[in-house]
Order: structure tokens, then C-alpha cells, then sequence
């Protein structure tokens, strides 16, 4: 019984230790390989912005202050881009990391649209001074190879340029009929990531009438 019991306490003391060099090599692969990745992550965020704007402009320093404005509004209006104090608010359909005023009075949006069929989608969003969006650029996404990961194609994403928001606030931003003034056609056969995207680019336009606003 004793031989028993001291057997247990010795794998259980192998097992922590074994434990404690694998968090130990872990912790060690993830602080050489940050570093790298962040620089990789933040050069395509910068291509991607320079990339979503109308030409002969440039994108300045993301603000911190718009940023923290854009959550509380996301936080606090739904998808007709109505005032609420609880529901279903666009917060549970975007999340934006940066907001860069741009030299001729737009903006870029830097997010991650929250409901994808693969999970997060994050692109760049350009809006010009009037409303109107200058560009999109897919930056990152897990959808479904051939449906919904075609969302990175140059010709669907072109479809957004010169979108405002709808006159009915309450309507999608895609058609599976084709295009608006306010609408793009849906990915083929991925209607969630079409519906994913263009409500997190709605919320943006919504965002960015009210900074427009003051």
C-alpha cells in the first residue's frame, strides 16, 4: 500500500515536471515567434489601408479616442443603426481595432467581422468624406474554400467600392439578385460570410455618419 501510494507521488511529480518544460519550451516558441508575426500582421494591416483609399490620399496614425467611441456606439445601437439599451446590438457582429483619418477627410477601418461560417473575418474599409466607400481588403479569414473564402477575390471585394448606406436602414447590405446603389451581389453559395461582412461594413457606415456628424 505504502509502495502504492509513493508510486502515485512520484508520476505525479514526472507528470509536473514534464508539464512545467513543455509551458516552459511553449512559452519560449510564442516570445521568438511573436515578434515576427505582429511585424507580418502589421505590414498587411498597412498595405491593406493603403490599399482602401481613394488615390492621391494617405491614411495617418490610428486614433485611440475614435476607437473607443466606435465600441461604445457598436455597443449601444442595432442593426437599423438605432439607439438601444439592450438586444441585439452591432457589437455581436463587429469588433474594430483601428481608425485612421485619412489627409482628405475619409477614414480606414480596420475590424473583424464576428460571424463568419469559419469564424472571424478581418479586412480594411475605406469611407470617403461623403459616406461612400473607397475600397475593402480581406486581411484574414477561415471560410469555406471555394464558397465563402471567396471573399478575398479582388472582384468581389471591387463591388464595394462607391456603396453607401441604404436609404431603409433595416436592409442588408447584399442581394442574391445582384447590385444597388447600397447592396453587393452574394458569394455564390456562402451566404452566411456575404451576410457576415456586409453587416460589419454596414455597422461601420453607421459608425462613421455620426463622426461625420460630430
Amino acid at each position: 500500500m505504502k509502495e502504492t501510494k509513493s508510486s502515485m507521488i512520484k508520476d505525479a511529480v514526472i507528470l509536473c515536471l514534464i508539464t512545467l518544460v513543455l509551458g516552459a519550451v511553449l512559452a519560449g516558441v510564442y516570445a521568438v515567434t511573436k515578434g515576427p508575426i505582429d511585424a507580418a500582421q502589421a505590414k498587411a494591416n498597412n498595405e491593406a489601408c493603403s490599399a482602401v483609399v481613394s488615390n492621391g490620399d494617405s491614411v495617418k496614425d490610428s486614433d485611440e479616442e475614435l476607437v473607443k467611441k466606435a465600441v461604445e456606439f457598436l455597443g449601444s445601437h442595432d442593426l437599423s443603426g438605432t439607439e438601444v439599451k439592450e438586444g441585439d446590438t452591432l457589437s455581436n457582429y463587429i469588433e474594430i481595432s483601428e481608425v485612421h483619418p485619412t489627409e482628405q477627410g475619409g477614414s480606414v477601418y480596420l475590424a473583424d467581422a464576428t460571424k463568419g461560417y469559419g469564424g472571424k473575418i478581418s479586412f480594411a474599409l475605406g469611407v470617403d468624406e461623403t459616406g461612400a466607400i473607397t475600397g475593402i481588403a480581406i486581411t484574414s479569414q477561415s471560410e469555406t474554400a471555394g464558397l465563402g473564402a471567396n471573399c478575398e477575390n479582388e472582384s468581389w471585394q471591387a463591388g464595394f467600392t462607391g456603396k453607401v448606406l441604404p436609404d431603409n436602414r433595416s436592409d442588408e447590405m447584399y442581394s442574391k439578385n445582384g447590385e444597388s446603389e447600397s447592396q453587393i451581389q452574394a458569394l455564390s453559395g456562402a451566404t452566411v460570410t456575404s451576410r457576415a461582412i456586409t453587416r460589419a461594413v454596414k455597422a461601420i457606415l453607421f459608425y462613421n455618419e455620426t463622426v461625420k456628424e460630430g
